[in-house]
């Protein structure tokens, strides 16, 4: 039994269409990072002159809660949250050689009123009036450490374990003229190396 060439390629451009449309939902996935409550994820930058962090963490894992504030309790531990967080020289601390300094520190969770697209005045700075389904919702993280020889700092003690127990592990990716690493830190392994591997 033979198969003409054109029932051939409908049947071939047909399975390929199936396939493609079928590994999309796939490919798209892979491409952004997962929500996984107790894993942060951390990418570092390390320039001549600087030391760039963003960190993105399941507001769970730093709040207990991964929705707009209900009271004034869960307002005032926001804010608490967010101060905390902008000093983050004392969560990641450079190693000395590196003579760093903090020099900003920005806080993004829309979903609690914080960053750059975050809603005015709205239901993050009044408790919601209904309760709400709870979805996932991340916090980002991003400061800068200016540094007179970022380049012999050889490590960053990275303290987020000990400030927030909800974390169990930090995916950190380090790009920098030592080259580049991924390394998986835990609360008992928390100093992060800045030389490549």
């Amino acid at each position: 039994m033979s198969i003409s060439s054109p029932t051939l390629i409908c049947r071939l451009l047909a399975a390929a269409g199936l396939a493609l449309a079928l590994g999309a939902p796939a490919l798209a996935q892979h491409d952004h990072k997962a929500h996984a409550h107790g894993r942060i994820e951390l990418d570092v930058a390390v320039d001549a002159q600087r030391i760039s962090l963003r960190m993105e963490s399941p507001l769970h894992d730093l709040l207990g809660f991964e929705r707009a504030p209900r009271s004034v309790a869960e307002r005032g531990r926001v804010t608490a949250l967010a101060e905390r967080l902008r000093a983050a020289d004392k969560l990641f601390v450079v190693d000395a050689a590196g003579e760093c300094q903090l020099a900003d520190a920005t806080v993004e969770a829309p979903v609690l009123g914080l960053g750059a697209a975050a809603p005015a005045a709205s239901a993050a700075s009044t408790p919601a009036a209904a309760p709400e389904a709870e979805a996932h919702a991340d916090l980002v993280l991003t400061a800068n450490f200016d540094c007179r020889k970022a380049a012999a700092a050889q490590h960053i003690d990275v303290r987020l374990f000990d400030a927030f127990p909800g974390v169990r592990t930090v995916a950190a990716q380090v790009a920098g003229p030592k080259g580049q690493s991924l390394t998986l830190l835990r609360k008992a392994a928390a100093r992060l190396p800045l030389a490549g591997k």
